[in-house]
């Protein structure tokens, strides 16, 4: 055995992963029930970006159109006589 078979890498072993650092970040208090609160370091996902439609023509699909929604129905009318109190014994008073 010598020591230049240890020098050359493995056909199996690769390169461990790595997550690199986003540009995209941001900072939240987070705050719990109990009182204590927690500055946390927060990554903003990315939208995914689509590749040009060219494969399908926008002949072929037409555009759905909504048809715009029918107002809502007026409210009933409310009766215009005040609501009349009982006459019973007045509250509050001393007894």
């Amino acid at each position: 055995m010598s020591d230049t078979e240890n020098e050359k890498p493995k056909l199996g072993m690769r390169a461990p992963l790595g997550l690199k650092r986003t540009v995209e970040t941001g900072k939240v208090k987070q705050s719990f029930s109990h009182g204590r609160s927690n500055t946390v370091v927060v990554e903003v996902k990315r939208r995914r970006v689509l590749g040009p439609q060219s494969a399908v023509p926008e002949e072929a699909v037409p555009a759905p159109v909504a048809a715009p929604a029918p107002p809502p129905p007026p409210p009933p009318p409310r009766p215009t006589a005040p609501a009349r109190r009982s006459a019973g014994p007045a509250r509050g008073g001393a007894s």
